[in-house]
Formats: structure tokens, sequence, C-alpha cells
């Protein structure tokens, strides 16, 4: 496809204007955006698929008027993308903001991130990926996979072009334009797979699919960054061994054997099994696997202790029952010290005194490092206590109850209380109650941030739904605010 099919620079979609073409495909173009009410900068896929359509007067139209319907369909499937991302909440997963049609066709308004698919690094000759690399770009990637099957959904065209590495290697997964929840499938779907990363049950209408059939693909992903080239398609090596001859695809063991250990290597091998069944059974197992060989690569218990340990503290704030108790105590390693249900009652001259219990919790980051949680007590008696939370924090978890009369009110006080910490660190918001309370949205949060900055401190902080019940829901608002401070955090497992 020709950047000529793009639309012009400065064309406004909705609120959106059009800065440049990031990229175009077979089936679209994607470009970068500035968000002309937020102020700030996003990325726009817009569906094109240019053996189909034409772009007429700003419009897009099929060539043949014949295909309208085939167009519809493929249009339903890129609607169905923004549907699937819309349901997930993972650093590691492309996140999507906003869908609208509009010209014939439609987008999806997505975070920008900066950085390069991982095909585009592999490309560059200076490019190197060793264990190191490898474990810091595949280990976050089958972290999404878990949340993905969690959910009971497949990728399902997993490959180096649809890897994003930010800096520091940090990965997210793109174009799920193939997703479907497992065992959905429609006479369509054979077709939407790339020879060397589909695996066998992707060519066959009837193949049944499942969390395997991702792995093999990135299996075969990282199979890539070790032997420099990509795996033969599977139905050839089946071809190949049926006929007699041996399988072409060349075992990592062999390729790599003087670059990674034999653990990473025969855990590509085995997931790229051409039967199903011979695959790891899912991600988790998998991420076990290679994490073990971590653990047992860290310094002994007896050296540890030798160690200089570093300790952070993060502080959790928000007002009365929004979460904070039961965030802390849904990350915290260790029993949680918790705040009475009285405490909110307590008399003045308590207060005073600074006995007034706070939330507390240890979360590991690390073998010789970890992170303090404290809650502060709620919005109408935490001043006092400012000077012992705000010493040495790391940044501040913000949770806002949906369910509040009014918690913009809420959120426009703890920006201001803590106005002076944020502009030290760095500020994540987590709302909770999002299901009993669906408004206002996440959307209205930033559309408030914005305008609330002016009183109060310029923030853009990333902003998530969140039930303060669900350690992955935290672990996630918490790894945001982390890879916030610092990027390279990602190496870290919450």
């Amino acid at each position: 496809m020709s950047h000529r099919d793009a639309l012009p620079v400065g064309t406004m979609l909705a609120e959106y204007r059009i800065e440049a073409v990031l990229g175009a495909g077979a089936f679209g173009i994607t470009y970068r955006a500035l968000d002309t009410h937020l102020d700030m900068v996003v990325a726009i896929k817009e569906f094109f698929p240019s053996s189909l359509v034409t772009r007429v007067d700003g419009e897009v139209r099929p060539h043949d008027p014949g295909q309208l319907e085939h167009y519809k369909w493929c249009l339903d499937r890129f609607v169905g993308e923004a549907q699937v991302l819309a349901h997930f909440k993972h650093p590691n997963i492309v996140r999507v903001a906003r869908f609208f049609p509009a010209n014939g066709t439609a987008y999806i308004i997505m975070d920008f991130e900066y950085g390069q698919s991982l095909a585009t690094v592999l490309e560059s000759p200076d490019a190197t990926m060793d264990e190191g690399r490898m474990r810091r770009i595949f280990l976050p990637l089958l972290e999404g996979l878990v949340e993905i099957h969690r959910k009971r959904y497949l990728h399902r065209d997993i490959k180096p072009a649809n890897v994003f590495v930010r800096e520091h290697d940090s990965p997210i997964l793109l174009d799920f334009g193939a997703a479907e929840l497992e065992m959905s499938r429609t006479e369509h779907d054979a077709t939407l797979l790339t020879p060397g990363y589909a695996p066998l049950e992707q060519y066959w209408f009837d193949g049944r699919e499942g969390p395997p059939t991702d792995l093999y693909a990135l299996g075969a992903t990282m199979y890539r960054c070790i032997a420099g080239k990509s795996p033969p398609p599977s139905v050839k090596r089946l071809q190949m061994i049926e006929s007699g001859a041996p399988d072409p695809l060349l075992a990592a063991a062999l390729v790599g054997s003087d670059r990674y250990s034999p653990v990473l290597l025969e855990s590509v091998d085995w997931m790229m099994a051409l039967e199903m069944s011979n695959r790891p059974r899912s991600a988790a197992e998998l991420l076990d696997r290679l994490r073990a060989t971590e653990r047992s690569a860290q310094p002994t218990t007896a050296s540890l202790r030798r160690q200089a340990t570093q300790n952070h503290k993060l502080v959790f704030a928000g007002p009365v029952g929004a979460g904070k108790t039961t965030a802390i105590a849904s990350l915290s390693d260790v029993p949680p010290v918790a705040t009475d249900s009285r405490a909110s009652d307590m008399a003045r001259a308590r207060k005073d005194a600074t006995t007034v219990a706070m939330d507390y919790g240890v979360m590991s980051l690390g073998p010789t490092e970890r992170v303090h949680l404290y809650g502060t007590p709620g919005q109408e008696r935490f001043d006092f206590m400012w000077e012992i939370l705000r010493k040495g924090a790391l940044g501040l978890v913000l949770l806002i109850d949906n369910s509040r009369r009014d918690p913009f009110k809420d959120l426009d006080f703890f920006l201001n209380a803590f106005r002076e910490l944020i502009r030290e660190t760095r500020l994540a918001i987590g709302v909770t109650r999002m299901d009993e309370a669906p408004y206002p949205t996440i959307d209205e949060y930033h559309v408030h941030l914005r305008g609330a900055a002016a009183g109060t401190v310029a923030v853009s902080p990333p902003v998530f739904s969140v039930d303060a019940r669900e350690r992955r829901d935290v672990s996630v608002l918490v790894q945001a605010l982390l890879c916030a401070i610092d990027p390279g955090v990602e190496d870290y497992r919450l």
C-alpha cells in the first residue's frame, strides 16, 4: 500500500488531527495524531484494505460494488478488534481508548507509544538478541498471553510485526484483527494466518485451536530472534516429515546452543511442536518453567543477607471506602496491617498524637528490592501524617470510588492535597466500583484531569478501572506507575 492512499496531514477525524503516517499495510493505515481536546498524541488505525477499496474525496469505497458485502464483513472484523482490545487492561497489550466509524470506514484510537516493531528491530544490522534481551521481551509477552487466554480469547496472529518494542525493551502485543473467542470461528478464518508463524491447526477449518496455538506463534517469533530467519511454514514441515524427509526446521537447541541457555532453547522447541498436544498447555505453564531458571540463577539466601536491600515506598490515597485497604492486601506479600472499621471516628486527640492507624503492606520486586505500601487515612484526616507519608515516596496511587456522590470532587481534593508529591514523583489513578457505577467513564476522567490541571497540578497519569480485590487489576495499575517512573521496571514481576 502506498502512503498516497493515506489521509492528508492536517485532516480532522472528530477531535483528532492527523500529524503523520506511521505505517501502511494490506489491511490498514496507522497515523500519529493529536487529540485537540486533551492536547495529547495518540495513534489512529484506519481500516483500509487496499486490495478491496479506494479513497474518493476522503470516502473509502470498494473498487467493485460487487465486493460490498465482503468489505462489510471485513469491516465487522475490524470493529471486532476494537471490541476485543476493550476487554484488556495490561501493560503488554495495546490499549484502545476509543472507536468510531467515519468516511465509509472505521477508526481505532490507541495510546501512542515510542519505539519500533520487533520486525524492524530484527532488520537492523546492529540488532543483538542475547538471552537477557530475549527474556525482557518475551516473558512480559507471555504474561500478556496469560491475560488474553484467561478471558478465553486467542490472538491468532503473533509475529515480529505484531510485537512493538518500547524503550528499555518493554514490549506490547499489537494487532488483534484475527483474535477470536476460543472455538468461535467462521468460514473465512483459515485465510487469516502468517506462514512460518501459524501452526497446523490454523490451516484447517475444522482445526481445534486453543492457547497452544498462540504459543506456537510466539515460539516461532522467538525462533526468528535466535536463528536470524523465519521458520518454515508448519504445513511444509508436515509434508516433508510425511514424505520421509527430515523436519526442515532445525531445532533451536542446535541453532542457538552456543548463545542461549538450554531451558530457553528447549522451551522454544517445545512451543513449536507440530502436534498441539505436544506443546505447553498454557502460557502460565511456560512462564513457570522460565522463571524457575531465573530463580535458580539468583543468589543464595546466605549471600542475599550480605547484599544491601533497596526499599521503596508507594502511597495509596483516596476517600474512605475507595478500596485502599483491600488493594494493599491484594498486593502485599506479607499479612497486611490494616486500619480498623472505626478509624474514621477517631477522636481529635488521637489524631494530634499521630496514632491513627495506616494500611501497610510489603511487595517484593526482586531478591534485593521491595516496595512498602502505605495507605493514608481518609481524606478528612490524613494531613497530619503528610511528612511521614511523603518522605522517600516513590509515587502515589490514587483510588477514586466511582459510586460516591461526586467522585470528581474527591479527585480534585487529592490532586490538590498531594500536588507537591505528584510534582516530585508520578501518579496513577484507579477508579473502583465501575461495574456498580459505570459513569463517569474513564474517558471522562481524562477530560476532567485536563480541565482540573489549572487549579491543581498538570498531570497526565495512567487511569484504569480496577477491582481492588483482584491482585491482577491492582498490579496492572502499580506496574503502569512503576513504568512511568522507570521503564526498566517491567523486568520485575508484580
